[in-house]
C-alpha cells in the first residue's frame, strides 16, 4: 500500500517575467483541475442521484430471481451527446460480465445524465455507465468506465479524479472517512470509504480507460470486480 503527496511552488529567485509566467501556469493549471474535480464530482453525484433518489425513500425488495438483460444496450451502436460525449457501450466489453453470478447491466439513467456534462465531454471520448442491483441490497455496485483524451492522460488529472470522484460517490453517505491506494490483481487502486460504508474504487486499465465505482455489501463487488480483470 503506498501514496503519494504532491505540492507546487514558485521560487522568489526567478526573474520576474519568468516568475510571471510561472504563475499563470499555475493559474491556469488551477483552473483545468478545478474544471477536472467539477466534472468527476458532477459524474458521481449523478450516478448517486440517480441510484439513491430513484429508489424514493422505501428500501427495495431483492429479487427472487437473477435478472439477466436480454437484447440490445440502451444505445446499440453508440449516441453523442449535444457536447459531444459518446456513450460508447462497447467499454463495458472490458469488463466481466458478471460479479459473484451478479450480472453487470448497462445503467442508461446515469449515462443519460453524463451527456448533460460538458466537463465530461471535455476530458472524454467515450464513456459508458453499469450496475449490479440497487442501492438497499445486499449487494450493490454502480460503476462508469471513460477513455481519456489526450490531453486528459495526466497525473495532475488523475488525482483530481480520484479525489472528486469519491467526494461525489460519498455525499449522501457522510462524506470521505478514508482514502489510501493498494495494490489489487497487480494493479495500483485508489481506494475511498465512505462514512456510511461505500466503498470507492478508482483504477487505470491501460489503453487510456479509467474505471471508477462504488458499492456497498459484504461480497465487496467493487474488489471482486478487480481481482476478476486480466
Amino acid at each position: 500500500m503506498t501514496s503519494d503527496t504532491r505540492s507546487f511552488g514558485v521560487s522568489s529567485d526567478l526573474p520576474g517575467g519568468a516568475r510571471g509566467a510561472r504563475l499563470a501556469d499555475r493559474g491556469g493549471r488551477g483552473a483545468r483541475l478545478a474544471a477536472h474535480r467539477a466534472a468527476a464530482a458532477l459524474m458521481a453525484a449523478t450516478l448517486v442521484c440517480v441510484a439513491a433518489c430513484g429508489t424514493g425513500a422505501t428500501t427495495p425488495t431483492p429479487p427472487r430471481y437473477t435478472a439477466v438483460p436480454i437484447g440490445p444496450t440502451a444505445w446499440p451502436s453508440g449516441t453523442v451527446g449535444h457536447y459531444g460525449l459518446r456513450i460508447d457501450p462497447s467499454l463495458l466489453g472490458r469488463l466481466p460480465a458478471s460479479v459473484a453470478a451478479l450480472p453487470l447491466v448497462e445503467d442508461a439513467a446515469s449515462e443519460s445524465g453524463a451527456l448533460d456534462n460538458a466537463d465530461l465531454a471535455n476530458n472524454f471520448d467515450g464513456y459508458a455507465a453499469a450496475s449490479i442491483g440497487l442501492i438497499g441490497y445486499p449487494d450493490w455496485l454502480y460503476l462508469a468506465i471513460g477513455r481519456r483524451k489526450p490531453a486528459a492522460q495526466t497525473a495532475d488529472f488523475y488525482a483530481a479524479w480520484v479525489d472528486e470522484y469519491a467526494t461525489g460517490a460519498c455525499s449522501q453517505a457522510n462524506g470521505v472517512a478514508t482514502s489510501n491506494r493498494q495494490t489489487i490483481n497487480e494493479k495500483i487502486v485508489d481506494v475511498s470509504t465512505c462514512n456510511g460504508g461505500p466503498v470507492v474504487y478508482t483504477v487505470s486499465l491501460g489503453e487510456d480507460l479509467l474505471l471508477s465505482m462504488y458499492g456497498m455489501g459484504p461480497r465487496d463487488l467493487g474488489r471482486m470486480l478487480i481481482e476478476s480483470l486480466t
